[in-house]
């Protein structure tokens, strides 16, 4: 017998059903998603802005150039990558987290709903997340007057 709607376990038995140990772990990788961006922006442009200078030092006055390129060139393709390389892999764990299919086969794509799944899966269990992403906590109903 397969389960559907009118079982009273329909419920549990949903792909698309996390735990709120799940939903922390995909709340915790937002975290990091939004702390390792600046940090590799940063460090990236002045990777980039020091091979720009390291490619003066070694040809004067014009620099090296690979494949008619400069080092500043290819330090900010360098950068675009590991942007792209870290919304790919941050995407793909936050869906493996959430049981998505949907974030697992478009991370990229999908990382902004990611946010709003997390907070429709939270309330089922009663909870929300908590400011800048931190954990789930439970909601809490405001007394009339």
């Amino acid at each position: 017998m397969t389960p559907d709607s009118t079982t009273p376990d329909a419920a549990a038995l949903r792909l698309d059903h996390s735990s709120i140990e799940e939903l922390n772990l995909a709340l915790r990788h937002y975290r990091r998603l939004m702390i390792r961006l600046p940090l590799i922006l940063v460090l990236g442009f002045a990777a980039a802005i020091g091979l720009s200078y390291l490619g003066t030092a070694l040809s004067p006055p014009y620099g090296v150039y690979i494949l008619g390129w400069d080092l500043l060139t290819w330090g900010l393709l360098g950068v675009l990558a590991v942007l792209f390389a870290e919304f790919w892999w941050e995407g793909r764990q936050i869906g493996r987290a959430l049981n998505s299919v949907e974030m697992q086969s478009a991370p990229i794509a999908s990382l902004l709903g990611g946010q709003a799944l997390i907070g429709e899966r939270a309330r089922e269990h009663g909870m929300k997340p908590g400011p800048f992403n931190g954990p789930l906590r439970p909601i809490t109903k405001r007394q009339p007057g």
